[in-house]
């Protein structure tokens, strides 16, 4: 897979785990409060694509 293509399937995928993400702090309202929810899921977005940076700088 090349750089181009491996770049849309991680952004692709990124943006589908920060729905998901926020979808389960919607459903989690009860136990802890949804803004802790939102912004820990906004956090592991912003993880996430670091490091799916961090390895597209190290391809080639």
């Amino acid at each position: 897979m090349n750089k181009k293509s491996m770049e849309i399937v991680s952004s692709t995928g990124s943006v589908v785990l920060l729905i998901i993400l926020f979808a389960a702090a919607h459903q989690m309202r009860d136990s802890v409060p949804q803004t802790y929810g939102f912004i820990g899921s906004l956090v592991a977005f912003i993880i996430v694509l670091s490091v799916i940076g961090l390895k597209l700088n190290e391809m080639q």
